[in-house]
């Protein structure tokens, strides 16, 4: 038989085992609270995969004007599109593989006039090797004679000089250009190669090709023949 207090101390031990159990079950997560909690870790601890800095920019959507949107003038065969020297330089980047002539020129510049006719001689003689372009720049930026003004007198000289070649007329006014190309006048011309760098620049600013100036039939074709030349070997 137990006494008293023996009867005390099993009560007591009673208890706190049971006291013991019920906390030591409630600590233990089930399977189900452990899944809950380690996918919870994950979200909380996930990272979001490095940019590669090196990888391009997706190639924008946005179409850029081109030589076939601008505005075209035409009359007996003979076209011209007026558009800005940006758009001209657009142009001329989508020429890869042929070697392009680019004459700036104004109906009021004699040297110019005198040597266009040379400008279209090369067009004929490498029609697929060479494209010759022609950039009138007659604007001169004021609001009531746009580009367009004179098109009629432009129109006139590509007939007469059987210009099949690209002709195109500027939509930036004379002085902006001579400032975007470092330019004091005409004429002037771009010889670019068949890659669309600009081979050399030919102007009179320097005094390189005398008092009478640089010429296709000295200057520019003997270039011209030996990138020719060059590209064949």
């Amino acid at each position: 038989m137990l006494n008293i207090n023996e009867k005390q101390l099993l009560r007591i031990s009673v208890s706190v085992f049971f006291i013991a159990f019920v906390c030591i079950s409630g600590c233990q997560p089930t399977e189900e609270e452990n899944n809950s909690s380690a996918q919870s870790f994950a979200e909380t601890n996930k990272q979001t995969p490095p940019v590669d800095a090196t990888t391009p920019p997706a190639p924008s959507t946005k179409k850029e004007n081109s030589s076939e949107e601008l505005k075209t003038l035409n009359r007996d065969g003979i076209t011209a599109k007026i558009a800005s020297w940006e758009q001209l330089q657009q142009f001329v980047a989508s020429q890869k593989g042929k070697i392009v002539v680019v004459d700036i020129w104004s109906t009021w510049c004699l040297p110019c006039v005198r040597e266009y006719p040379h400008l279209v001689a090369i067009q004929e003689k490498y029609p697929e090797k060479v494209v010759c372009v022609s950039f009138n720049i007659n604007y001169d930026g004021s609001e009531k004679n746009p580009p367009e003004s004179n098109a009629d007198e432009l129109l006139d000289f590509y007939i007469k000089q059987k210009s099949n070649i690209q002709n195109f007329i500027s939509s930036t006014p004379d002085e902006e250009l001579y400032e975007k190309i470092k330019l004091a006048s005409i004429p002037v011309a771009f010889v670019y190669d068949t890659s669309g760098t600009l081979k050399k620049r030919f102007d009179n600013e320097s005094k390189e090709y005398g008092k009478e100036g640089f010429s296709y039939e000295i200057n520019i074709v003997p270039l011209i023949e030996q990138m020719l030349k060059d590209s064949s070997q």
